[in-house]
């Protein structure tokens, strides 16, 4: 630590040391009651701190995680490609051949789409649980400390004379108002801090969806359809229960939820969709 961390630790401690001399006392003779009106910021900024470690983790393991997908997106557009134009030259196989060569290609497609989909859930959930802690820390940073008036403390009793003379002295002094400029100091940049963040959770969505959006595309233009579930009745040529919900306000045989997304390729089913289905 420096020479200038170290008296600024020790300012902060004297200066909540004239605070405690400086608070008036309740019925019962303690501070108690004025120590209630103060905001620990110290435990709020740490607890803060430990927060945005764990965002930065986080953003870190999810820049990560982008990297690979987009690694996995280019060569399966080069392949994609690549077949593509060995189709228009007049060198493609026989349709089956084709499509086993092609089926591995979009088994890998719908992969990439179902593990982006479940991050940008998890991604979401976490955002929320942020920034609804963020929310009520920005509500008690930015709240204005109250400004005290200056005033004298009490005299100090016989045994603080005593045992130290020097406290004693210094808590008759007025209550010093610059630590109150220092506060609104830490405010305002604990506000700037925790837009920060949101802001870094929103691009790290944003980044997801267009993500998923771009494999969206790609599966249309390879003729990937998506099969239709929630709200239909249940089709046993398309779809595969997982769970049967009793208790349910829907029809008998309606499909709830769906569990994981079914296609169509080609006028066949390529993968079931699962789902789950109401039960009277």
């Amino acid at each position: 630590m420096t020479p200038e961390t170290i008296e600024a630790v020790l300012g902060d401690f004297r200066a909540w040391l004239h605070q405690i001399a400086a608070a008036p006392t309740g019925p019962d003779g303690d501070s108690r009651g004025a120590e209630a009106d103060v905001l620990d910021l110290h435990t709020l900024l740490g607890q803060f701190v430990a927060l945005r470690h764990e965002v930065h983790l986080q953003t870190r393991a999810t820049r990560a995680q982008q990297e690979q997908n987009a690694e996995s997106l280019r060569q399966l557009s080069q392949a994609l490609e690549m077949l593509r134009q060995t189709a228009d030259s007049g060198e493609q196989p026989a349709q089956q051949e084709q499509e086993e060569q092609l089926r591995p290609l979009l088994k890998t497609l719908v992969d990439v789409y179902d593990a982006l989909s479940l991050a940008a859930r998890e991604v979401q959930r976490v955002r929320d649980k942020v920034l609804l802690s963020l929310e009520d820390f920005t509500t008690l940073s930015t709240e204005p400390p109250r400004l005290l008036e200056p005033a004298v403390s009490p005299k100090p009793g016989f045994w603080s004379r005593w045992f130290n003379k020097s406290l004693a002295r210094e808590a008759e002094q007025p209550r010093p108002q610059q630590q109150h400029l220092t506060e609104q100091e830490r405010h305002r940049k604990a506000a700037q801090a925790a837009e920060g963040v949101r802001q870094v959770l929103d691009s790290i969505l944003t980044g997801y969806t267009m993500s998923l959006q771009r494999l969206e595309r790609t599966s249309q233009q390879q003729r990937l359809e998506i099969i239709p579930c929630t709200g239909e009745p249940f089709d046993p040529e398309l779809m595969e229960v997982v769970e049967v919900v009793t208790g349910s306000d829907r029809p008998a045989g309606e499909v709830v939820e769906e569990v994981r997304r079914g296609y169509l390729w080609r006028g066949r089913v390529f993968r079931y969709a699962q789902v789950r289905v109401a039960k009277s």
